[in-house]
């Protein structure tokens, strides 16, 4: 998927290997970690996933696919948001990671409303659904704000980092979606 997308603020694309640096950098922090599945070990990780996506015609059903989101006036990669398709359901599982210094800035916000439009619009994706831990609060109040309502708490079902979690899942429709 060789896609491009751009806001105001943010261009959006799909994970270079360039971008290694950048995205170590701040998935490896704590405060990014702590709610994270995917914390690289070093750049190198990054920059070959971000080359396997490059090199597979079929990466768009079979990987997660992760994008980076860039601040239009420097250039500098912000944070990351990676998506699963479920063709089969016409569906998507959504995550998306920020470096810490940019947070609160609604740059978050911006970088998932081009990208959600776009899954409705280009990949006629019927939902859109992501799988939040409850203590995440910043996370939960970002996909309030993009009108995902939230579906079910699920007790104890993930085995994250050494311990059970609960799992709130919260979804939007592309009936519902308001860009």
């Amino acid at each position: 998927m060789s896609a491009s997308l751009q806001s105001a603020r943010l261009f959006l694309r799909l994970m270079q290997p360039e971008d290694a640096p950048a995205i170590f950098a701040y998935r490896q922090l704590p405060e990014v970690t702590r709610f994270q599945g995917w914390v690289p070990v070093n750049e190198q990780e990054v920059a070959d996933y971000a080359r396997q996506l490059q090199s597979q015609p079929d990466s768009l059903t079979t990987l997660w696919q992760q994008w980076v989101f860039i601040a239009v006036q420097t250039n500098e990669v912000l944070g990351d948001l990676a998506f699963k398709l479920d063709e089969s359901r016409q569906q998507a599982e959504l995550g998306v990671a920020l470096a810490p210094k940019h947070q609160g800035k609604g740059f978050a916000t911006e970088a998932l409303r081009q990208l959600i439009s776009y899954l409705f619009r280009e990949l006629r994706l019927h939902r859109i659904h992501v799988s939040i831990d409850p203590l995440n609060h910043r996370s939960i109040a970002l996909f309030d704000r993009l009108g995902f309502r939230r579906e079910g708490l699920l007790k104890q079902s993930l085995w994250f980092k050494q311990q059970w979690c609960d799992d709130l899942l919260m979804a939007v429709l592309a009936e519902e979606w308001q860009a």
